[in-house]
């Protein structure tokens, strides 16, 4: 197999309320990280967003990415009915920075549900910008309801599991676009199959870090028995592709 040019769709920078000693914080750990496992580039998101105040975060997120050409940003989104992230300026950052939007439902009090962010969820599928949630932000019930009202939103799902599945492969099979990071999906032979069933567009390369080890979604993806081609669009062309960095 060819060597895969890596382009994680789940990294983080800033200090939050528990980090270990040997946990990097700063755009220069985070470099120097990605060096050392040989990724490529990285989309990253805020701790400050997540976990005090998302318009300060993204504000930081900003700054602290001035001038990189390897890191992309992740902006968080709030519902858009407080007016505090409003869709449409979050929409054209990130078409002008070749960004994404995170969500954090459950941490900020809301519902990923159309009653609840309809309004956000109709701007980023008219852009076609992704959104990123981690599924214990959320549940299965709420991401049906968004999926079957805005079938075409990239969805992706990040903090899955091995077991998950019987969840997925229904959604799949109805052609909603929907997609999940490979730092926590690892089911026995799960590339391999859903590669067969439903095409490498599916899955995105993601480490967790700066709280999960790289070395395993590395080893998950260069050891599978998935063509070239398909591995070299999960390591990164999927995501370059959802954040207009290629065709």
């Amino acid at each position: 197999m060819n060597k895969l040019e890596f382009f994680d769709c789940n990294a983080r920078i800033g200090t939050w309320a528990n980090p270990r000693p040997e946990h990097i914080t700063d755009v220069a750990g985070l470099l120097s990280t990605l060096d050392k496992a040989g990724i490529a580039r990285a989309l990253v998101h805020h701790s400050f967003a997540w976990q005090w105040d998302a318009v300060e975060g993204n504000r930081a997120l900003r700054a602290e990415l001035a001038g990189q050409d390897r890191l992309y940003p992740c902006f968080t989104a709030l519902p858009p009915a407080t007016g505090e992230t409003p869709p449409d300026e979050l929409a054209d950052l990130c078409l002008e920075l070749h960004g994404a939007v995170r969500a954090f439902p459950r941490d900020h009090q809301w519902r990923l549900a159309p009653w609840c962010a309809e309004d956000l969820f109709a701007v980023l599928t008219g852009a076609s910008v992704p959104l990123f949630v981690e599924l214990d932000q959320t549940g299965w019930d709420d991401v049906v309801a968004t999926m079957r009202e805005f079938p075409q939103l990239p969805l992706v799902l990040l903090n899955t599991s091995y077991r998950c599945d019987r969840f997925l492969y229904p959604l799949w099979d109805r052609g909603y676009n929907l997609l999940v990071g490979l730092d926590t999906y690892m089911p026995f032979r799960g590339l391999e199959d859903v590669c067969a069933r439903f095409g490498p567009g599916r899955l995105l390369f993601a480490t967790g870090l700066p709280e999960r080890d790289p070395g395993a979604p590395i080893g998950l993806l260069t050891y599978s028995e998935i063509p070239q081609d398909d591995a070299a669009r999960v390591a990164g062309l999927n995501l370059a592709h959802l954040l207009r960095l290629s065709d």
